[in-house]
């Protein structure tokens, strides 16, 4: 890759994190932005693989974190597991969304899609955890609109980061 497709690279990452943070901060959140490196994503296999790259993460203190990745964009969020063990989803539908340990968050998922809700909630009584972490997948071309929306379903579903 030589510079000119490194600076359009970014370019575009930078632009859609822009975007976002337009229609998170105009609409009196506390937000904050960095680029950072040592994400993790799930490949192929769906094991864990560590990316070096920098990625722009948006803050939404007290709240999420937003990452836009290369191909989507990902928030994630945490929520008390014994307020989760009888919570629907039902506001979530239509969200793609993993739940992993904080404590060890490699070692496998709580929730990953295709698995039941009766494994999910299954796997959250064998947890001595308090919180979860919550991973929900968006395209990576996310109006700033529907993630503000988001965002707001978020804190009133009790979510926090």
């Amino acid at each position: 890759m030589d510079i000119k497709e490194l600076n359009e690279f970014y370019y575009q990452l930078q632009t859609r994190c822009n975007s976002l943070m337009l229609g998170l901060r105009h609409r009196i959140l506390e937000t904050e932005y960095g680029w950072y490196n040592g994400h993790y994503y799930k490949n192929e296999e769906g094991e864990y693989e560590r990316a070096d790259y920098p990625i722009p993460v948006i803050t939404v203190k007290g709240l999420c974190d937003i990452e836009i990745n290369l191909d989507s964009v990902s928030v994630t969020s945490k929520r008390n597991r014994l307020d989760t063990m009888d919570y629907s989803f039902s506001k979530l539908a239509g969200v793609p969304f993993e739940v992993f340990s904080i404590e060890q968050y490699l070692d496998g998922d709580y929730y990953a899609p295709g698995m039941s809700m009766e494994d999910f909630r299954e796997n959250m009584r064998k947890s001595q955890e308090e919180e979860l972490g919550f991973s929900f997948q968006f395209d990576k071309d996310v109006d700033k609109d529907e993630m503000y929306g988001f965002v707001k379903l978020l804190s009133r579903e009790g979510f926090y980061y």
